[in-house]
C-alpha cells in the first residue's frame, strides 16, 4: 500500500526526504534533475503565472518511495496541468508510481484542469524506455519527440559574425528596462513559432512583470542567465537566446530558449546568437564539461545550427498528453 502526503517545502526534513528520492529517480546517464535549492525555490515561489506543488509517497513501513510534482499555469493553458512522477529504481513495479499519478490527477481536476502533460526520456537507438512504458500504460500519448543534444567542452565553435545590418546585445541579470516589453513579446511567441505536437498549446503569457518575476526566481535558485538579443536595422528585437548556469551544477550549462522572428529569418541569426552567447559566457563555461539543448525532432533549421556548433545526440524526451 502507498500513502500519499502533501509536501510542505518549508519542512526541512520532509523536503529533504522528497529530494533524495527525486534525485535517485533520475538515473538516466544524461538526465539532469533540479538541485535541492532549485526545486525548493520553485515550490516556494507564489507566482501569479505558474505555481508548483509536490506530494510525497511512503510505503507501509513509512519509507519514502517516491514523489510527484504538479505545475499549474494561471495566465494561459488553464485546462492544462504538468505532472511529474519520480520513483527510485528499487521501488518501481509496486504501484507507487500509479498512486502518485492518481493523486496528482485528483489535484489537477480539483483545480479545473482537464488535460495532463508529462515528459518521459528514452535512449538513443530505442523508441522507448520504462518511463515511456509507464506513461503509455496509463493512457498518455506521445505528442512530440524532442532531441536532447550535448556539446562537450571545450568546444571549437564556428565563425558566425552577425550580418545584414543586425547587431547583437547581451546581458546577465535583469533585462534592460528599455527592452523588457519587447523581450517579453519574444518569450511569449516560442510555442507559436517552434514546432509542436498535435495538442493545441497556447502561447505562454509573458509581460514585463513575468520577466521580472522569473529573473528573481533565477536568483533564488542560484542560477545565472546569459541573454543575447539581435536588433534589426530598424531597431526592433528580432530574436534572442538564453544560456543558463547553476551554482549547484559546476559541470553543465543549459541552452534554453532560442527564437528568431519569422520576418528576420534567413540572415544566420540563430547561429550568430548562440555562438555569441557562448563567447559572452566564456567565464561561466570555464571548467564545465557540457552544454545541453533540446529541440523538436522536426525542427531541422535549429538542429542544423546545433550540429554546426558540435552538439551531438544524447537522448530523446517525449512530450506526453492525456485528456479527460
Amino acid at each position: 500500500m502507498t500513502t500519499i502526503e502533501p509536501l510542505d517545502p518549508h519542512d526541512d526534513e520532509q523536503y529533504g526526504d522528497y529530494h533524495v528520492a527525486y534525485l535517485a529517480a533520475h538515473d538516466d546517464e544524461w538526465d539532469r534533475p533540479y538541485s535541492f535549492r532549485e526545486r525548493r525555490a520553485e515550490l516556494l515561489d507564489e507566482s501569479p503565472y505558474v505555481t508548483a506543488s509536490c506530494v510525497l509517497a511512503r510505503d507501509d513501513a513509512g519509507r519514502v518511495v517516491g514523489g510527484g510534482l504538479l505545475e499549474l499555469p494561471h495566465q494561459d493553458n488553464r485546462t492544462l496541468a504538468y505532472v511529474e512522477v519520480t520513483v527510485p529504481p528499487e521501488h518501481r513495479g509496486r504501484g507507487h508510481g500509479s498512486a502518485i499519478l492518481a493523486r496528482l490527477e485528483e489535484m489537477a481536476v480539483a483545480a479545473g484542469r482537464t488535460t495532463l502533460f508529462a515528459e518521459a526520456r528514452w535512449p538513443v537507438g530505442s523508441d522507448g524506455s520504462v518511463r515511456t512504458a509507464f506513461a503509455e500504460a496509463r493512457g498518455f500519448r506521445r505528442d512530440l519527440a524532442d532531441a536532447h543534444r550535448v556539446l562537450r567542452l571545450p568546444a571549437s565553435l564556428p565563425e558566425a559574425p552577425v550580418r545584414d545590418g543586425y547587431v547583437l546585445r547581451t546581458w546577465r541579470g535583469p533585462c534592460p528596462q528599455e527592452w523588457v516589453d519587447e523581450y517579453a513579446g519574444l518569450l511569449a511567441l516560442l510555442v507559436q513559432e517552434a514546432p509542436s505536437g498535435d495538442y493545441p498549446l497556447e502561447n505562454e503569457f509573458f509581460d514585463a512583470g513575468r520577466v521580472r518575476r522569473d529573473e528573481a526566481l533565477l536568483v533564488e535558485q542560484g542560477r545565472v542567465m546569459q541573454v543575447v538579443v539581435a536588433m534589426s536595422p530598424d531597431g526592433v528585437l528580432a530574436g534572442h537566446t538564453q544560456l543558463v548556469f547553476s551554482d549547484d551544477d559546476r559541470d553543465d550549462a543549459y541552452q534554453w530558449d532560442t527564437l528568431v522572428l519569422p520576418a528576420h529569418r534567413g540572415h544566420g541569426l540563430g547561429l550568430s546568437l548562440k555562438v555569441a552567447a557562448m563567447h559572452a559566457s566564456a567565464d561561466l563555461l570555464a571548467g564545465r564539461s557540457y552544454v545541453h539543448t533540446f529541440n523538436a525532432a522536426s525542427n531541422a533549421p535549429m538542429i542544423a545550427v546545433n550540429e554546426a556548433m558540435g552538439f551531438r545526440l544524447a537522448g530523446w524526451l517525449g512530450e506526453y498528453v492525456r485528456e479527460r
